[in-house]
């Protein structure tokens, strides 16, 4: 069933989140765990609604909330507007548009409106839930055929069934508010309705669909990964002597001498199974976000630059390349390797 009608428990979702659309919320670490910034507060005026606006939607909703009729006659108001649309609904599909007010599916399902936007209500100072939620709505209806004008219709539906409702309490201000949050509808919509596949996490930055492509090629050299790895480093340490030097036990290691030494071969070894170990974790959001934490507190000490991880991780598409890793598969392996980068060294 097309549960389109929780698009009224994330409007205000779509609107906040829109500006953090997935993909941008800040994950800070620490030396032992990671720890998200979730809550922006509502002393926090930035994305499309400020804490007024929060709060306006906050009080007006409780005020029309107390009608139990405000949920069934917006999603009544909804197929009654657009018969096509209640062929969607299953559970009541087939059942006479006079009788539906009294029919239990209906109400069942008109009740997820209220106890959703509850939620969302209690939760707008939350980026990252409200990103999440977005993400669920959107990899939700792709598959169902939901196209954004159905959730613009919905939301003006909405909006018509809380004027009547309150009455003078929908004053300029409240109209405003709600606006603003119903006119983010469309935009944020737009970015979330796809496949879930191709969803971006909210903390890892990473799709289901950069994941399987990565971890599946990788399978492919893994077995070579010492051999990537060690000319990886060495094309480092030619174009930039002086980072041969932060390795003190190969540091005065001719180059040409490098493949032969202990030292340099179990350096290589250490950093290609690290790299094993984080591909193979891609799809374990706490192991991942906790590989990616480890990698950072364990070389912010060392000074390594940025520009050192983004030149291996640009050598590293070369030698992939070379290996035979096809092109749309390289794309992924670019936006795994981005993410990886912007977690070990964030941008100043």
């Amino acid at each position: 069933m097309l549960k389109i009608t929780l698009l009224l428990a994330v409007t205000l979702a779509v609107a906040y989140a829109h500006q953090y659309a997935p993909g941008t919320v800040v994950t800070t670490v620490t030396s032992t765990t990671t720890t998200t910034s979730v809550s922006a507060g509502d002393s926090d005026d930035s994305g499309l609604l400020s804490a007024s606006d929060r709060a306006i939607i906050r009080k007006t909703w409780e005020q029309a909330r107390k009608d139990g009729d405000v949920a069934p006659q917006i999603l009544f108001r909804f197929v009654k507007a657009h018969p096509e649309y209640q062929k969607l609904f299953r559970s009541f599909a087939s059942v006479p548009q006079d009788e539906l007010l009294g029919n239990g599916n209906f109400l069942a399902q008109a009740y997820t409106i209220l106890a959703g936007l509850n939620v969302v209500i209690q939760s707008l100072g939350s980026r990252e839930l409200l990103a999440n939620q977005l993400n669920a709505l959107g990899g939700a209806h792709f598959s169902r055929g939901a196209t954004p004008v159905m959730f613009d219709e919905f939301g003006a539906i909405a909006m018509d069934v809380l004027a009547e409702e309150l009455g003078s309490a929908f004053n300029a201000e409240a109209k405003a508010a709600w606006t603003t949050a119903v006119r983010g509808l469309n935009a944020g919509i737009v970015k979330t309705l796809k496949a879930p596949e191709d969803l971006v996490d909210p903390q890892t930055r990473l799709s289901g669909h950069i994941i399987k492509d990565v971890q599946r090629s990788w399978e492919n050299v893994r077995g070579n990964r010492n051999t990537i790895v060690a000319g990886i480093f060495q094309k480092l340490f030619a174009g930039t002597p002086r980072l041969q030097k932060a390795f003190s036990k190969f540091a005065k290691v001719a180059a040409a001498d490098l493949s032969a030494n202990a030292d340099f071969n179990k350096q290589v070894a250490l950093v290609a199974d690290r790299l094993d170990v984080i591909i193979s974790a891609m799809d374990d959001k706490l192991q991942l976000l906790g590989n990616i934490n480890y990698m950072r507190y364990s070389h912010e000490p060392r000074g390594i630059s940025r520009q050192t991880f983004e030149d291996f991780a640009e050598l590293l598409i070369e030698s992939l390349a070379s290996s035979g890793v096809a092109a749309d598969d390289l794309s992924s392996w670019k936006g795994a390797l981005a993410v990886f980068v912007n977690g070990v060294t964030p941008k100043k």
